[in-house]
């Protein structure tokens, strides 16, 4: 019983989102007062203690998570008004007439790098609508982007997923970046065939399986090698790069006389593609490229220390704060955070690229107000997960005192615990790897986001495998993974699709097709996660 009032929050968001369709702005802030009234009237959580924890998961919802993708998307915002984002477009789409290629190219290819600069729907939307312009079918453009965008997720928006997987948990960042990367790099190669698979079928794939074989491995690689030696900051955004260079390069090369298109258009014959401009294409990706080598100049073994406030005289770049637990002190180092790098990235550029500073200025304005709806949102989710996984008593481990008790005296496990312990006592160890990617898919479809999944989820998911003696790891990492597949099948990414494509009002039959798709992907994606718990655990790492 104590377990489903525990999971009454997330029935708020099933029912708030798939069922009345409710915008989650408004959904997360009831879940958020049902969190609140049940942690202290029904859990006997002290009033004062719950409501410090709730705010320091709002804080922690806006800084560092939100502020990493509100980073990206001005840099976005700026391009876009200055017509760079287009030329950037316009290069891509003219590289070639084949159909089944523009799908790698800007399907899976460039959903790749919007998932991992700024996420939120935006791999989905921008996409699908150049897909339109070039011709294609909006049902067609709406399913390939839904499809191709699952690779890159659980690295999306700098990671945040991987990083909010780790706050909540408090597993280790790195090692659950690499147990990701181990289950998505060949995921991420096997929906590379998908993506032209939806749009032409087996028999479609004659002569383009050089393309996607490029578009899989060189995508997939870079996202296994950067997610286990770097870190998952940048596995989607350099993955995508590489993916992007070389599969332009084979296209450029490639010389045909016949193109795929759709059954009943017409064959361009040979394609008359237009001038690429090269320099402008350049250009164009230059805020990027310098956020990638910023990135990784902020964070080696010899620097990552200075920008993490840990040297002496470094401490300024370090924002702390003890707000209600000793052993869980809120920490903000701002100028290492991918958002301000994104920021100085982008300010930098924009001087060669020939854009004012008061268009930074305006477009900054206008993504704060862009964005104050999913600032709202994910401040919610972050303060429900740590309500939701808050116990008592809290005992500083360096003085050994309590700083807070439940007014019994008497031990009180977290939400998530009982939940866990619930789940622990009716689950078979056998079958939660199969369960682990299903119940990260869930999430999503009940959120639309990787991130609030993992918020909502993840320490359940930790917790549950521990109980089952499975690696935490392991079992943390595949929800997140699972999550891809939520996303194929999301209310929020479909409406997003539909509305991109001028599709509004046909979301279930876009369900329907996508849904063919998730399914087997996340049986897969359990056959792998159970492989690696039985068969193969000295590769967790």
């Amino acid at each position: 019983m104590d377990a489903l009032i525990a999971a009454l929050p997330l029935f708020v968001f099933m029912i708030g989102l798939p069922v009345l369709m409710k915008p989650a702005v408004k959904v997360a802030p009831v879940a958020w007062v049902v969190t609140i009234l049940l942690a202290i009237f029904y859990f006997g959580f002290p009033a004062q203690v719950t409501l410090l924890a709730a705010v320091q998961g709002a804080i922690t919802g806006i800084f560092p998570i939100m502020y990493i993708p509100f980073g990206a998307i001005v840099v976005y915002n700026v391009l876009k008004s200055t017509g760079w984002m287009d030329k950037m477009q316009n290069a891509m789409g003219s590289l070639t007439c084949d159909r089944r290629a523009q799908a790698l190219l800007i399907g899976f290819g460039f959903s790749a790098f919007l998932e991992g600069i700024c996420g939120f729907g935006a791999p989905v939307a921008i996409p699908a609508s150049i897909l339109v312009g070039l011709g294609y079918d909006p049902m067609m453009a709406a399913l390939v982007c839904l499809i191709a965008n699952t690779g890159p997720v659980p690295f999306g928006s700098l990671a945040i997923p991987t990083d909010v997987l780790a706050l909540t948990t408090q597993l280790d960042f790195m090692k659950l970046s690499q147990m990701t990367g181990r289950l998505m790099a060949p995921l991420a190669f096997i929906m590379s065939f998908a993506t032209v698979f939806v749009m032409s079928g087996l028999k479609g794939m004659t002569g383009i399986i050089p393309a996607i074989v490029i578009t899989g491995l060189s995508f997939s690689i870079v996202e296994f090698a950067v997610s286990n030696l770097l870190g998952a900051t940048l596995a989607s955004i350099l993955g995508a790069l590489v993916c992007l260079g070389c599969l332009s390069v084979y296209l450029y090369n490639q010389r045909v006389d016949g193109y795929w298109v759709f059954p009943g258009e017409k064959n361009p014959g040979v394609c008359n593609t237009k001038d690429i401009n090269f320099k402008e294409l350049a250009m164009s990706w230059l805020p990027y490229i310098l956020l990638a080598l910023i990135v990784i100049a902020f964070n080696l073994p010899s620097t990552r220390p200075i920008f993490a406030g840990k040297v002496p005289g470094s401490e300024w770049l370090l924002i702390k704060s003890y707000i209600y637990n000793p052993n869980k002190i809120y920490a903000f180092t701002w100028l290492q955070s991918p958002g301000t790098i994104m920021l100085i990235a982008g300010l930098i550029s924009f001087r060669f690229m020939n854009i004012r500073f008061s268009e930074f200025s305006k477009q900054f304005s206008l993504t704060f107000k862009q964005m104050v709806p999913a600032f709202i949102t994910v401040a919610c989710i972050l303060s429900i997960s740590e309500v939701m996984n808050m116990a008592l008593p809290i005992i500083d481990v360096k003085t050994k005192l309590t700083v807070w008790a439940s007014s019994t005296g008497a031990a009180q496990p977290s939400m998530i615990a009982i939940m866990a312990k619930s789940l622990v006592a009716t689950v078979d160890q056998q079958l939660m790897p199969f369960l682990s990617p299903m119940i990260g898919a869930l999430g999503v479809f009940i959120t639309g986001s990787n991130t609030s999944a993992n918020a909502l989820f993840g320490n359940l998911q930790a917790l549950t495998a521990q109980g089952l003696g499975i690696s935490d790891i392991l079992i943390a990492s595949a929800g997140s993974a699972g999550a891809s597949a939520g996303k194929m099948i999301s209310p929020q990414s479909i409406v997003i699709a539909a509305t991109a494509v001028g599709l509004l009002g046909k979301e279930g039959l876009i369900m329907r097709r996508t849904i063919k798709f998730a399914i087997p992907y996340v049986l897969f994606l359990g056959f792998m996660v159970w492989l690696y718990s039985f068969v193969f655990p000295g590769l967790v790492p």
